[in-house]
């Protein structure tokens, strides 16, 4: 419950710094106009920037809260029944190649030899 406690606050704060970082500008209209409002055809900016903060952080909290509803009624848990069907292999245990140094025989099936690449 703490940690639900402590995600809730980082959230919350990360959202109120995100909107406080534009309330100064949203504060100072004589400010705004020289940096949110396009000076050739006259379209202010400033709206579509705070609803798009808005919505942001509108859908960060709703999809925390499915996220922990989820977690809560147990749709990830601890021990599943299935894993993934991934192995994982060291390198010395791979297949080699014919050569001690990775690079194989220095000559084809021909017999031709080949210069190395390095």
């Amino acid at each position: 419950m703490k940690t639900l406690l402590l995600r809730l606050a980082l959230v919350s704060a990360l959202a109120f710094a995100a909107l406080g970082a534009i309330a100064p500008a949203a504060a100072d209209n004589e400010g705004v106009r020289s940096v949110f409002q396009a000076s050739d055809n006259g379209t202010d900016i400033l709206p579509g920037t705070l609803w798009s903060l808005a919505g942001v952080a509108v859908g960060a909290v709703v999809m925390g809260t499915l996220y922990l509803f989820k977690r809560r009624v147990g749709g990830f848990p601890e021990d599943p029944a299935w894993t993934a069907p991934i192995s994982i292999m060291r390198s010395r245990d791979l297949p080699g190649d014919d050569a001690a140094n990775g690079h194989g025989s220095p000559h084809d099936a021909h017999g031709a030899g080949h210069a190395p690449a390095h």
